[in-house]
């Protein structure tokens, strides 16, 4: 009993150390975009759109990670279908520094709760994790310290972890990732930008194996790039130059309409695509749908007083398009909100932790008593 103890005191103090360093944290209060300019990511297009995928896994850490084909693999397999961006996400590992021709992006996390991101035109790999239990305050110094080290940060399948209270509190990510495979969180989306965060979307497998058709060129992105060049494309995705898109599986005969334009004047939205008629949907602050419109390739929304943003999403018979939204801002720049460090807090937590692991110490590490007899 006295080795078990003194294990679980390591174990014990192992895993509290690391919430040592971790701040306290003022989060924004939620706020409405507001304004009398609107920011409309679609205003100036080039009108190339390069089709990408972000986020897929090759085999890895010696197939620890699960994924079937190799990291080369992954990417012919993408390019074969004609993607010009065929992200590979390895966790903790940086495809596009080792040798693959693929963009610089790696998965962060190892924790059981799956608190991942992606980091986009990442330098190099952010390593700390909280393996098990994670708050506001762990996760929002973990997004701080991957943008630290990258160009865009991604919260990857939110649905999977995150809570509308957290994506509206936490602060640091640029995108999100709506569309993972077949599971959709558009009332995720929706809580963040209803929160006065300027977040825009992505869409992508998330396999681990590309013959897998419930996984593969499922959901994917258009952007509007040059080129599928990492700097193009990064400068894309930070002004939301890029819509996101979820399918049927069948990617090149699957597709029936493109998007083509998205103009606003004097306040009115007017969007339009190529192809098969769709149902236009204008959707507003938490998530209310303002306007739809049945069986059109143009349609239009002329913003109310209230509407602090709109988005549209185009269904097809065989896809759904989710637009960035058409923000109210001052004219001058989106808002950005920031998390700061509250420091009487932080020591104040610090200390107590301290405290804890101190008072393990002799109760896990004593000495079991021997009874004596007479």
């Amino acid at each position: 009993m006295t080795i078990l103890r003194r294990v679980l005191l390591v174990l014990a103090i192992a895993v509290a150390l690391p919430y040592l360093w971790v701040p306290v944290y003022r989060f924004p209060a939620p706020r409405a975009f507001s304004g009398s300019a609107l920011w409309n990511p679609y205003a100036q297009l080039h009108g190339t759109w390069q089709l990408a995928n972000l986020h897929a896994h090759g085999r890895s850490w010696r197939g620890l990670t699960n994924g079937r084909q190799s990291g080369a693999d992954v990417v012919r397999a993408y390019r074969d279908r004609g993607y010009a961006v065929a992200g590979l996400s390895d966790y903790q590992r940086l495809a596009g520094h080792g040798g693959i021709a693929a963009l610089p992006i790696y998965e962060h996390g190892y924790n059981v709760s799956k608190y991942h991101q992606l980091a986009i035109g990442a330098r190099r790999i952010e390593w700390l994790d909280f393996p098990f239990w994670q708050g506001p305050n762990q996760q929002q110094y973990i997004l701080d310290r991957v943008k630290q080290s990258a160009e865009l940060v991604a919260i990857a399948h939110p649905m999977s972890a995150y809570t509308a209270a957290d994506l509206s509190a936490l602060t640091g990510y640029q995108l999100l990732e709506v569309v993972n495979g077949h599971f959709i969180a558009e009332d995720l989306w929706d809580a963040a930008l209803s929160s006065g965060h300027a977040v825009w979307i992505v869409a992508n497998d998330d396999t681990h194996d590309v013959t897998d058709p419930q996984r593969m060129a499922v959901a994917w992105n258009m952007i509007d790039a040059p080129s599928g060049d990492t700097r193009d494309v990064i400068a894309a995705l930070a002004t939301g130059r890029a819509y996101a898109v979820s399918g049927n599986g069948e990617h090149k005969d699957g597709v029936d309409a493109v998007l083509t334009s998205v103009d606003v004047h004097d306040g009115t939205l007017v969007v339009s695509l190529a192809g098969t008629p769709a149902t236009i949907l204008f959707i507003g602050q938490n998530g209310s749908v303002r306007k739809t419109a049945e069986l059109a390739t143009t349609a239009s929304y002329t913003m109310m007083p209230q509407d602090s943003y709109i988005r549209i999403v185009i269904r097809t018979p065989n896809t759904v398009m989710y637009l960035n939204p058409v923000i109210r801002y001052d004219g001058v720049r989106l808002p950005s909100p920031v998390a700061t460090r509250d420091g009487n807090a932080t020591w104040l937590q610090r200390t107590l932790i301290a405290f804890g692991c101190i008072a393990l110490v002799p109760v896990l590490w004593r000495r079991p008593t021997t009874a004596t007899t007479m």
